[in-house]
């Protein structure tokens, strides 16, 4: 099992849309795939339940008491069009998250709560998306120390790569080594915005090996879907972007190997 965290400082870069339809993807592609909402907001959760809110155990519970509530009691089938989706399940998160990590910053090993826990499914997924929020908080700790590859999408505007060295730091600090796993990728991507384009390759440039050949176009069905609680491969199967997915899914495997 291979874990993949979604992670970048800044908001609205498409973190959570990644998450969704990356793992959509790794699911059509036969791979049994679990994502896993850390994020507070809980948009992920929305969309891959088909539009659920409430939940008798969710990703909250775990962190709150991995003891009473183990990982594997808050994971359901994923959503999408009123049908489970095959090969895809969903650990959902709440609002609550928030202050139960709070909550969690007195625990002995709090930052490895999540790792441990994903041990414990360790074969019955072939891959683990984690929707990380936007922030270092001790939810995002937990997933760098669970994840084997970090994927950190770019978008369109001109400070998306702000934060960018501070995670990179954050990443080294908490795997302990120079030598993190990580890939960067362009989202969002729109080829009329030339000035900004040649702005972000010119700085995505000294990334060398890290920077994924695949980007993701901007589009608006991508929008559409998660307003109605879908992933893009169910609310508009014939989109073009779905094939962005797709080339992004091939790059991810071969840098994780699974």
């Amino acid at each position: 099992m291979k874990v993949i965290a979604i992670i970048n400082q800044k908001g609205g870069v498409g973190k959570t849309t990644t998450a969704i339809n990356l793992s959509a993807q790794f699911a059509k592609e036969g791979k049994r795939t679990l994502a896993i909402d850390l994020d507070p907001q809980a948009n992920m959760t929305v969309v891959l339940s088909g539009g659920q809110f409430e939940f008798d155990t969710t990703i909250s519970h775990v962190f709150e008491s991995a003891k009473k509530h183990p990982i594997s009691q808050s994971i359901v089938p994923a959503q999408a069009g009123g049908d489970n989706f095959d090969n895809l399940s969903l650990c959902p998160a709440d609002i609550r998250l928030s202050r139960v990590i709070e909550q969690s910053l007195t625990k002995v090993h709090r930052e490895r709560i999540l790792l441990k826990q994903l041990d414990t499914i360790k074969d019955d997924y072939d891959l683990v998306i984690l929707d990380c929020p936007p922030n270092l908080s001790l939810t995002s700790v937990n997933a760098m120390m669970a994840a084997d590859l970090f994927l950190i999408p770019v978008d369109g505007g001109s400070f998306s790569l702000n934060g960018l060295a501070d995670l990179l730091d954050a990443l080294e600090e908490v795997k302990e080594t120079d030598d993190v796993n990580y890939a960067v990728f362009r989202n969002e991507y729109a080829k009329a915005n030339k000035l900004i384009n040649n702005f972000l390759d010119e700085q995505l440039n000294d990334l060398k090996g890290k920077l994924l050949e695949t980007t993701i176009r901007r589009t608006e069905a991508i929008g559409q879907a998660s307003v109605s609680a879908e992933p893009i491969h169910t609310y508009k199967p014939g989109s073009t972007v779905i094939n962005d997915y797709k080339a992004l899914a091939k790059e991810v495997i071969a840098r994780v190997n699974v």
